[in-house]
């Protein structure tokens, strides 16, 4: 008479099991498509001295296979071309890495890129083509701390890192740069930086079941059947 609860302990263990299992497939997905980063500053850029108003215009795609490496300074790129001390552009998962750097000086007024918008448009990156498997971007979080971490000192002075972030297609995200406003860390813009990351919230998609985690009745028929060649092992097992 014990046996059939002891069957659905081990059904339900089963089933929490591939649940779990599911899960931690569907967290670790990733950008599986090559990502387009553009800079644009409509209003060019100053140093907090002289400013030149040329628009900046840039655009620089990062293979799949160089996500986790992405954009750095230094590098050749028509963005990293722009790209001041050690910025950096990366894709980790499903998030952004971003840090930025203070290129102006404005007295009483802070600390800024240096970058410059006009007529109303931001000066920003645009990330496009942030494609994760049998995803759908419905969101995301952002913060300022330094090492891309969950907390501990943080180089922004303002304004709140969710106010510089926003979703503007299906796949593409743009990033406010004129607005972001450093903390002095003593040295003026020579060590001034902010690190930000950007974390998608994503759900499945619901078009073609792809990506789709099995509905509860299915992985209990998944877990019935493991359970059910695990005893005809047993049973082989007891008549040899």
């Amino acid at each position: 008479m014990q046996r059939v609860p002891s069957l659905f302990r081990s059904l339900h263990a089963a089933v929490a099991g591939a649940t779990l299992a599911l899960c931690a497939l569907s967290a670790q997905a990733g950008f599986q498509s090559a990502i387009t980063v553009k800079l644009i500053a409509p209003g060019g850029y100053t140093d907090g001295t002289t400013t030149d108003t040329t628009p900046i215009s840039a655009q620089q795609v990062v293979s799949v296979a160089d996500l986790a490496t992405g954009l750095h300074a230094g590098g050749s790129g028509a963005v990293e071309n722009w790209m001041l001390n050690t910025e950096e552009i990366t894709f980790v998962d499903n998030s952004i890495h971003v840090r930025s750097f203070a290129g102006a000086d404005e007295g009483a007024a802070g600390l800024f890129t240096g970058y410059l918008g006009s007529g109303g448009a931001h000066a920003l990156y645009e990330f496009d083509g942030l494609s994760i498997a049998g995803k759908t971007i419905v969101g995301f979080t952002v913060s300022a701390f330094d090492n891309y971490a969950d907390s501990g000192f943080s180089g922004l002075a303002g304004p709140s890192a969710g106010s510089l972030v926003h979703q503007i297609g299906a796949d593409a995200l743009s990033f406010d740069l004129d607005s972001i406003m450093f903390v002095n860390r003593g040295t003026g813009t020579g060590n001034a930086y902010a690190d930000f990351r950007i974390d998608l919230i994503l759900q499945d998609s619901s078009t073609g079941g792809g990506g789709k985690l099995p509905e509860p009745a299915t992985l209990a028929l998944f877990a019935v059947a493991a359970l059910g060649a695990r005893a005809a092992q047993r049973r082989k097992a007891a008549r040899g």
